[in-house]
């Protein structure tokens, strides 16, 4: 997929699956049903969420380092628009009902609201440190922003665009899902590793369900009874009950997976790996001992190739021979 795929959302009547690529600054499409490559499109820096509007059949990306939204045809991959909006716009969230795309501001703690049909800005939602995901509940005219920062959920009305409240959640929560069909909104804690059950009538958390280790993306069943968990620290997907929160087991993908979408016609789950550049499918994931299919990196089980890196010392040259024979951890970590 290239470099960092985050965000999936699928379009089941073009049989394509979107994917923002992260680190490429780009968005892919790719033919659901043959698993092939269809356009590519440049967007902004850093694209993390992506949103399909099928009225307009326009997908758009909140670029988080360009602090804007890239607007998409979905067809062809041409860009139509690129909106400005707050710093580090990092969530996005959609009301296809009321035409509106509302986009969480990381570094800003704001909601920018977009009108999806003028591509215009109609307003602006105080929000708190590192607002980023952003649910929607139509029917209630409420939405939902995690705030990874302040360790809350922002409530507001997509209507009149007030806040309505806050809830309080562990640390680190940095994606929401509405499920109306089990009446909850889920949070992942992805510092706590653990999954917040929060009731979308009265706004109270009803418990906390462990999953693995930085859970970050999640997807909710048509039928509202399985819940997807990506855990990004594992490499797994934890499927739990979505209204019990018992987890029923664990599926194998690929490296650091962001985010995962349901094909609701051939019942696929799709997982974006974004530490492995690739994307998993998954055939039926509800079922117990489901497992990615994966190919074996030819280097592994052979001898570690040489190489050499400066320390934080001075800049002194180390080479991996100075360690021969001996047990040793490598620890590459993310530049952020």
């Amino acid at each position: 997929m290239g470099k960092g795929p985050e965000a999936v959302v699928i379009d089941p009547d073009r049989r394509r699956v979107f994917v923002a690529c992260s680190r490429g600054n780009a968005v892919t499409a790719l033919d659901l049903d043959r698993a092939a490559p269809v356009w590519r499109a440049a967007v902004g820096r850093e694209p993390i969420p992506i949103v399909l509007d099928e009225p307009t059949g326009r997908l758009f990306t909140a670029d988080a380092r360009s602090d804007t939204v890239s607007v998409l045809d979905a067809d062809s991959g041409d860009r139509i628009a690129r909106i400005p909006v707050g710093a580090y716009p990092a969530g996005l969230g959609h009301d296809p009902g009321r035409r509106r795309l509302f986009v969480g501001n990381t570094g800003g703690g704001t909601i920018t609201v977009v009108d999806t049909d003028r591509l215009t800005v109609r307003g602006t939602v105080p929000a708190e440190l590192g607002a980023g995901s952003i649910a929607v509940a139509p029917d209630s005219g409420r939405g939902y922003c995690a705030n990874f920062l302040a360790g809350s959920v922002t409530v507001f009305d997509t209507d009149t665009l007030e806040p309505l409240g806050r809830i309080a959640v562990r640390e680190g929560p940095c994606k929401v899902v509405t499920n109306p069909a089990a009446g909850h909104l889920y949070v992942a804690n992805s510092l706590h590793g653990t999954i917040s059950r929060v009731s979308l009538r009265s706004g109270a958390v009803l418990d906390e369900v462990p999953v693995e280790r930085a859970p970050v993306g999640m997807c909710v069943d048509a039928a509202g009874r399985r819940l997807y968990v990506c855990n990004r620290g594992a490499g797994t997907v934890s499927v739990l009950d979505a209204r019990s929160g018992r987890e029923s087991h664990r599926i194998m993908v690929g490296n650091a997976p962001g985010d995962c979408a349901l094909d609701p016609v051939a019942g696929t789950l799709v997982v974006s790996n974004a530490g492995s550049g690739t994307l998993s499918f998954v055939d039926r994931p509800w079922l117990p001992g489901g497992r990615a299919p994966s190919a074996e990196h030819p280097l592994v089980g052979r001898p570690l190739p040489g190489f050499e890196l400066p320390d934080l010392r001075g800049g002194r040259i180390r080479t991996s021979r100075e360690w021969s024979e001996k047990k040793y951890v490598i620890n590459f970590f993310a530049s952020w």
